[in-house]
């Protein structure tokens, strides 16, 4: 077994004077008179910036790696520690797709290499899972030893792919895609199979299943919704994206309920609660994901599906945050990167000073690119009430789909299908938050 390597900074030594509790480098009186003594002897209450000289920092991906710059930028010389259960350092996990596809290498995939660590002076602690927090001490208890001494600890761990009970999981050939090895895996396995078959009608599916495509593969999306991406299209949408994918050579199959994975050592299919079946030797689970909650529960803080913030994104255990898809706040979540960097950054904010930033939430938007289709879902898409007016403009044939939602000539919602700048206009208008009135009817000309 490899030896792991240890990515560390040389630790400095962070002495204060006696005379004016100011850093030594900063201090005119006591630097000639050594008048000093260590920081960590002075009394926290002391001055904010001897109170947090330690930061622990737990994940690695868009809301620990905003957190680490929103820090860095607001101060050069606290200690920041990140600990990752991966071996690779910082990547966006779309680039996954990428790497399956064959369009991007190991090192291309990788957002952030080791030297942007060392650079931002951060310690990285690679294939170092966390499983617990002593909320007490501020320790963190990893599978290999206990960190201790930190002054604010941040929870930012994401999701965990969500994998129904299906009969056969352990069979051969039946992955999930999360991580950088499982888009390895998938790839290889890619290689030799006569059909792929992925569960799951969402964004991570489709795009998965194109990549398969593009390097040969045939396969088949397999959904028990009634539509592709029920988050952020409506039925119309979906039918307009459904005809995209399919043109494209990937076939797609609604309203089936897998409830097993057929086959003896190795997968040969899955198999619906009618027992219906569908050929196969390479099986991807890609139906969706769940907060992890894994830390929060071993610790003793609250969580209903996800680890639950407060305004200043401080968990029920005082200095002890969270950010990102791994948390809720005021009943509210969302796992796309905008609701990741805002809350990461209110986070950051109030590790260094409590008390400095609040959360107002976001308008929560999705910008994606599906199989090479802009896609843009904004605001209030699937409207329950007769107060909301609903415009819609369909193009079948050239992949074309628009939405307007409004209340009381104000557009509060939208989605654009196969037009960045018809989504650029919603977007515009959403956030203005006027009365469109006289231009809706030319909504969605993009002349």
């Amino acid at each position: 077994m490899a030896k792991k390597k240890a990515y560390s900074r040389i630790k400095r030594q962070r002495l204060l004077c006696k005379c004016c509790y100011k850093l030594l480098w900063n201090c005119y009186g006591g630097i000639l008179n050594k008048d000093y003594l260590k920081a960590e002897s002075i009394p926290v209450f002391s001055r904010r910036s001897l109170t947090i000289s330690r930061i622990g920092i737990i994940g690695n991906g868009v809301a620990a790696t905003t957190a680490v710059r929103e820090i860095r930028n607001r101060d050069k010389e606290v200690e920041i520690d990140v600990f990752t259960d991966e071996r690779h350092p910082y990547y966006p996990r779309p680039n996954l797709i990428d790497l399956v596809a064959n369009r991007k290498t190991i090192k291309e995939t990788i957002r952030y290499d080791v030297d942007w660590y060392e650079k931002n002076d951060v310690d990285l602690m690679l294939s170092t899972p966390v499983f617990q927090i002593d909320t007490k001490t501020k320790t963190i208890i990893s599978t290999s030893k206990d960190y201790g001494r930190y002054d604010s600890l941040l929870i930012a761990v994401g999701c965990r792919p969500f994998v129904p009970p299906f009969e056969g999981l352990h069979k051969n050939n039946v992955h999930v895609i999360r991580t950088l090895d499982d888009a390895l895996d998938i790839r290889e396995a890619v290689k030799g199979a006569g059909r792929e078959i992925v569960v799951g009608g969402g964004i991570l599916g489709i795009e998965l299943a194109a990549a398969m495509k593009e390097v040969g593969g045939d396969p088949i999306v397999v959904s028990n919704e009634k539509r592709l991406l029920p988050m952020q299209l409506d039925d119309q949408g979906s039918a307009v994206l459904t005809k995209q994918i399919e043109d494209k050579g990937i076939s797609v199959l609604f309203g089936f309920e897998c409830r097993s994975i057929s086959g003896g050592t190795d997968a040969e299919g899955i198999v619906s609660a009618q027992n219906d079946t569908i050929g196969g030797d390479l099986v991807v689970i890609a139906t969706g994901v769940r907060s992890n909650t894994i830390i929060a529960k071993n610790s003793g803080i609250k969580y209903n599906k996800s680890i639950v913030a407060d305004d200043q994104m401080q968990t029920s255990a005082k200095g002890i945050f969270t950010a990102g898809d791994c948390m809720e706040w005021n009943h509210q979540w969302h796992g796309i990167i905008p609701w990741a960097t805002a809350t990461a950054r209110v986070a950051a904010q109030n590790m260094l000073d409590f008390g400095s930033a609040k959360f107002e939430g976001i308008t929560p938007s999705n910008q994606l690119q599906v199989v090479g289709i802009d896609l843009t879902s904004i605001g209030i898409i699937h409207p329950d009430s007769p107060d909301y007016e609903t415009l819609v403009s369909v193009d079948m044939e050239n992949g074309k789909y628009f939405k307007a939602v409004l209340k009381d000539d104000v557009l509060v919602g939208g989605i654009a299908l196969g037009s960045r700048k018809i989504a650029l206009k919603l977007r515009s208008l959403i956030v203005k938050g006027e009365n469109i009135g006289d231009i809706k009817q030319s909504l969605f000309d993009d002349e």
